[in-house]
């Protein structure tokens, strides 16, 4: 069995015939870039919140018993942590101003930088009645601005994609 998912975008309305699942975190890596610079993009994917249409537990218990495919309506909430080790000679002077994205989206000194992969992998999620959620973050664009963060690392911008598998529990043997 396979579900279904819709992700929600964040400014989405969360659907009234969905609920929010529970879920256990078995497993959640750091993913490690090297820059074309030298340096190495570390990003982690978090899971905040999962939501599912509100009788997946009995659409999930007719696709067992009636041996059809499952189709589930998902949605998740995530944020994307991004951290950068920089080589002493491409760090700045510390600052701790807190830049706006349009400051930083101005000062882009090198724009999709190219990277190679070092480290990828799963994130997996356990949540309720079964189900596995997969998750990896990856970078689509590493844009470095001429800002340095309050330890004196360049600041970059990092747009990434999701990539997601979601894999329904295994029917028992009896």
């Amino acid at each position: 069995m396979q579900a279904a998912k819709t992700v929600l975008l964040p400014s989405e309305k969360m659907p009234a015939d969905f609920v929010f699942v529970n879920f256990e975190v078995e497993k959640e890596g750091w993913n490690v870039y090297k820059l074309e610079d030298g340096s190495l993009l570390k990003t982690k994917f978090v899971l905040m919140d999962v939501i599912m249409e509100r009788d997946f537990k009995e659409k999930i218990a007719k696709a067992r018993t009636e041996k059809t495919k499952l189709r589930l309506g998902l949605g998740i909430s995530s944020r994307n942590i991004v951290g950068i080790e920089a080589p002493l000679k491409l760090r700045g002077e510390p600052s701790t101003k807190a830049f706006t994205q349009e400051e930083l989206r101005a000062s882009v000194v090198n724009d999709d930088m190219d990277y190679e992969v070092v480290k990828e992998t799963w994130n997996v999620y356990k949540l309720e009645e079964g189900i596995v959620l997969k998750a990896r973050g990856t970078p689509i664009n590493v844009a470095k601005t001429d800002k340095f963060d309050s330890r004196g690392l360049p600041i970059c911008l990092v747009d990434s994609t999701v990539d997601i598998k979601v894999s329904a529990p295994k029917k028992s043997k009896a």
